[in-house]
């Protein structure tokens, strides 16, 4: 996944929440977070508590519903430019995985 807004140096930006939910649309426990790869320009930190709309789900029933979850948050370090890439794998309450790969753009 890529972020579309580029982040800036120093400042935390978020680029995805990961969140699990139940037949009801309520939110499960919050995931297990793993760094598989991690960002050679910057650095990961994760807020539990976000909300996020939920794009599609295996019953169709929960689209477009708020559920909250964990954010990933990318932070640049100084002097870090261009792109950065890093991969996370999170396991929802469920015991469902879940693995992404992450690129964000750096400005200063």
């Amino acid at each position: 996944a890529t972020r579309t807004a580029p982040v800036v140096v120093g400042r935390p930006a978020r680029v995805f929440v990961f969140a699990g939910w139940d037949a009801a649309c309520q939110p499960l426990a919050p995931p297990e977070i793993t760094i598989t790869a991690a960002p050679a320009q910057g650095d990961i930190s994760f807020r539990t508590g976000q909300e996020t709309a939920i794009a599609a789900s295996a019953t169709g029933t929960c689209g477009g519903k708020k559920v909250s979850g964990t954010g990933v948050y990318y932070t640049a370090r100084a002097g870090a430019a261009g792109t950065d890439r890093f991969a996370l794998q999170a396991r929802l309450a469920s015991g469902e995985t879940s693995s992404r790969t992450f690129e964000v753009r750096i400005v200063e």
